[in-house]
């Protein structure tokens, strides 16, 4: 027999970022909650920050959060305590193949009175203060978001790159072959592992494991995709020269047209001589995103202002040339932030597709960098939809791979991902080996692996934001034990699917799904992004 439907899930924290942050996790999975309403009996409290002995007594489950080094000090003292901390990694099942992992900072919280319920075998996850219902986490799930997602999103670049901007050239008359072996790392290929690629899904993980455990009830949420799918791919092209866009993205549109699959097609607005025809036909077959207007690596050096005059150029120029709306940008050499973020939402743009999840080598930078996410996230307003497999580029002519074993990389990364339920963002430039004839066949087989899988939606960029934004919009609601989704976007009703989280142990998570979930019409709820 299940357990009981979850209702009265109460998030609160002791600052408004604590609250924030919370309402991401609770938001990323879609549960039923509220922040800190008035004190009802029978609540389930997620907090992070320490809660007092006193405020707790009419909960039905208390689970603690630290926040911060001063705070684990508190709750350690509150509740008679030690408390150390250590470097460790992290590392959870969310099924029975597929592992989450973390490398962190974890509170560990010891005393007679205190045993671990969730554990990865050498670190306690949550654990109980016996004959009470309060849990405390030893993850600062707060901070660590913190770090990852807002880190993520601001890469300083180097001061060889700036210097290479301050050229009165391009910084792609540097002849390729000299610009390749600059960036070699043969062992990067290596490097792409889940605690480095997506970090924040076992931030995640510890946040819905610790509320199905700590409370003993079932937690509905909605499934990542539509109804009968498990995951997502993107196809996307940079096409960063003319000769990528008239030799190398046909072959590349034929063989995705074979397969009947469309892809997006983020073009650089004034760099080369642009076909109306042409882009017309890529818009029509697939879709056509903004690229910036030169590619020459600056757009991340402008003042806002001119950020938004130059991204919105880059808008109206390919609007005018492809007869269709351009929804998406991608920036140049992966370029990033938040004030450019600001500026895209500004100019109009629907979403960006311009943060790594992982990358060995940023360009910008010259270090390791990324997000730590394969999954799209709202940030200051903008859909955010990271590059989640490693691109061409770094396969090939970083890593040094043939374009065979590039292959078989991103088959291995994209199981992962299929693993943890995420988008797989593929970036190819058809200027490069995917776009030449000797590697069709092999273009041909990567696609193909996709558009066989019968649980993989595969998706244009603006077709997934559009996806992603209709889920945001659509909430929970249970009453009287009855549990019914509330749809953001009435004309799409019945494509979300419900599912119920009953438990959680050394296999992951167990889910169940049902099939036919009450449908009401959302009125006011809208997602606007934090």
């Amino acid at each position: 027999m299940e357990p009981a439907i979850a209702q009265g899930i109460v998030l609160r924290g002791n600052q408004d970022r604590d609250v924030r942050v919370l309402r991401e996790y609770a938001e990323f999975w879609k549960i039923p909650y509220v922040v800190d309403p008035l004190r009802e009996e029978n609540q389930i409290l997620v907090s992070s920050g320490m809660i007092p002995r006193t405020e707790v007594r009419n909960s039905a489950s208390v689970i603690i959060f630290p926040s911060g080094p001063e705070d684990s000090k508190d709750i350690a003292k509150e509740y008679g305590l030690t408390f150390h901390t250590r470097d460790t990694l992290l590392r959870l099942p969310v099924s029975p193949d597929v592992s989450v992992a973390i490398r962190t900072r974890v509170n560990e919280f010891s005393g007679a009175g205190i045993e671990p319920v969730i554990s990865d075998g050498k670190t306690a996850v949550l654990s109980k203060i016996r004959d009470t219902r309060i849990h405390i986490s030893s993850v600062d799930l707060v901070s660590e978001y913190e770090r990852l997602v807002t880190g993520g999103l601001e890469e300083a670049p180097s001061r060889k790159f700036r210097l290479v901007t301050k050229f009165p050239f391009s910084y792609r008359a540097i002849p390729s072959f000299i610009r390749n072996r600059a960036f070699r790392t043969p062992d990067a290929v290596t490097e792409f592992t889940e605690d480095k690629l997506s970090p924040v899904e076992c931030l995640r993980a510890v946040f819905l494991a610790s509320l199905v455990v700590a409370a003993g009830l079932a937690i509905p949420r909605i499934a990542f995709w539509r109804k009968g799918k498990s995951h997502a791919l993107a196809i996307t092209h940079d096409v960063e020269t003319r000769l990528g866009l008239d030799e190398g993205a046909g072959r590349c549109a034929d063989i995705e047209s074979k397969l009947g699959v469309r892809s997006t097609w983020n073009i650089p607005s004034e760099r080369y001589p642009l076909s109306s025809q042409l882009l017309i036909c890529l818009a029509s077959t697939g879709e056509v995103g903004g690229h910036d207007t030169k590619h020459d690596g600056r757009l991340i050096f402008e003042s806002f202002e001119n950020k938004v005059e130059r991204v919105g150029r880059c808008k109206s120029r390919l609007e005018s040339l492809c007869k269709k709306e351009v929804r998406g940008f991608r920036s140049p050499l992966l370029q990033h932030g938040r004030e450019l973020l600001g500026a895209l939402g500004k100019a109009g743009y629907m979403y960006d597709s311009s943060v790594p999840s992982w990358e060995p080598l940023s360009p910008t930078s010259l270090r390791p960098h990324g997000v730590g996410t394969v999954f799209p996230f709202f940030i200051s307003g903008m859909l955010e939809i990271p590059v989640s497999l490693p691109q061409d580029h770094q396969l090939i002519r970083v890593s040094g791979l043939a374009t065979s074993e590039a292959v078989e990389e991103l088959f291995r990364i994209s199981r992962w991902i299929h693993g943890v339920g995420g988008a797989c963002v593929l970036l190819v430039h058809p200027d490069y080996e995917f776009g030449r004839p000797e590697n069709a066949e092999e273009y041909y087989r990567l696609l193909d692996r996709f558009r066989s899988d019968p649980e993989c939606e595969v998706l244009t960029l603006g077709e997934l934001a559009q996806w992603w934004i209709h889920r945001a919009n659509s909430r929970i609601e249970t009453r009287n034990g009855n549990v019914s989704i509330q749809y953001g976007d009435r004309d799409r009703p019945g494509d979300l699917e419900l599912e119920i989280v009953t438990g959680y142990g050394s296999d992951g998570f167990k889910v169940s799904r049902l099939d036919s979930p009450e449908i009401v019409p959302l009125r006011e709820h809208t997602f606007r992004g934090e």
